[in-house]
């Protein structure tokens, strides 16, 4: 597929540098990326780097929610007129990343300027509700015909970084033609040999990365341990940060190994995919997961929940690396049958890194840029091509 001319690009965000969520980190790879051919412009709130206009920040001032926001290092945009024409003045093509305030507003100034625009489906609105710890289909509802009305279906094209989110969006309604783009996996995640720290020589690691919200789960984890027949000898790591964080330490102080929980460096974040024995996954809510795939990129072998709202099952080699969402006794029983099967485990991790070459990065950039051109050279004839020739 060969994608030769050369855009000018938009790329809209509420956050770009400062956060540290999956939809964040796969920007600014795809960004970084485009660059190499591509003019991007990146319009964000944080600190001022070249290409970059910085829009202001602010928070929904209700106390609950801003907290959340606050935690995870995610405050909304404020769409500045002035700097959203002069950025979109010389853009061939906006791409939107959030259907929040700024994005609504960016799409209807680019509805006025004459440039199509298209939006990733990032945020799954169970995500949003669940981390309030409300489970309402009503609701739910409400969030996805909101998007969808104000968004979604207003753009020339929609990207999905899974299946799942694609057939998620259309059963809501999407009318808007919808590409499946996998987040994709950067060159340096690969398996590399490592040797345990003498502290978990003797342990069987498991690893999870990611916010540490609600709707991940993580005490799922900690609970099946503790069921666990060899609960004496598996030491938990939990890398990341969040809201959760000082409810899941002091829960840890419980079990027999203490777990390690907190922001790791990019450095020992590698380490640990290397070194661990076993990444799971709990989390209920995931359009397609970037942990999983940067595990499984290390030959990590992981195991999943089977969550209906959940992408990243898509990944299991098979049901034993599956269990049933929200049930700890049989997480239980999966980790005590991986603990008692390293050989298997062993080969589960070759197989997990031959799948995982499906997912480089590059091919998802190439695909990217296909739609860009198919966006460009279509134009407002986009229902003509929708689900015909673009790749998978």
């Amino acid at each position: 597929m060969k994608n030769e001319r050369r855009m000018k690009i938009a790329m809209v965000s509420d956050v770009f540098d400062g956060s540290r969520n999956g939809a964040m980190v796969s920007t600014e790879r795809f960004v970084n990326l485009l660059r190499k051919k591509h003019e991007v412009t990146v319009l964000s709130t944080g600190e001022e780097l070249p290409g970059k206009v910085v829009l202001p920040s602010f928070y929904v001032p209700i106390p609950g929610i801003r907290s959340i926001m606050e935690k995870t290092g995610f405050p909304f945009a404020w769409p500045k007129r002035e700097l959203l024409e002069k950025a979109f003045t010389d853009a061939d093509i906006i791409h939107i990343q959030f259907p929040f305030y700024l994005g609504i507003r960016a799409l209807s100034i680019a509805r006025k300027m004459g440039v199509p625009v298209v939006a990733s489906f990032h945020v799954q609105p169970e995500n949003m509700i669940y981390s309030l710890g409300i489970k309402s289909d009503y609701f739910l509802k409400i969030l996805y015909r909101f998007f969808l009305k104000r968004m979604y279906n207003k753009v020339e094209a929609v990207i999905c970084p899974s299946k799942f989110a694609e057939t998620e969006l259309k059963s809501f309604g999407l009318t808007t033609p919808s590409f499946v783009i996998s987040n994709g996996i950067m060159p340096e995640f690969r398996p590399v040999k490592v040797t345990k720290d003498d502290a978990l020589k003797d342990k069987f690691i498991i690893y999870s990365v990611g916010r540490l919200a609600r709707e991940k789960r993580h005490d799922l984890i900690m609970e099946a341990i503790m069921k666990s027949r060899h609960r004496e000898s598996i030491q938990l790591i939990l890398a990341g940060k969040g809201p959760l964080m000082g409810q899941l330490i002091e829960r840890g102080k419980a079990m027999p190994v203490r777990p390690i929980i907190g922001y790791v460096s990019h450095t020992d974040l590698m380490k640990y995919y290397n070194m661990a024995d076993l990444y799971v996954h709990t989390s209920e809510v995931e359009l397609e997961s970037l942990t999983v795939l940067e595990a499984i990129a290390c030959g990590l072998p992981v195991l999943i929940s089977d969550s209906k709202t959940s992408a990243a099952q898509q990944f299991a080699l098979n049901d034993a690396f599956l269990f049933s969402s929200g049930d700890s006794r049989d997480l239980a029983d999966q980790i005590d049958y991986w603990f008692e099967h390293r050989k298997e485990l062993a080969k589960a991790s070759k197989d997990y890194f031959e799948l995982s070459k499906r997912y480089r990065i590059e091919k998802s950039v190439e695909k990217l840029e296909y739609v860009y051109n198919e966006v460009l050279s279509m134009g407002s004839n986009m229902n003509a091509f929708e689900g015909s020739n673009h790749p998978g």
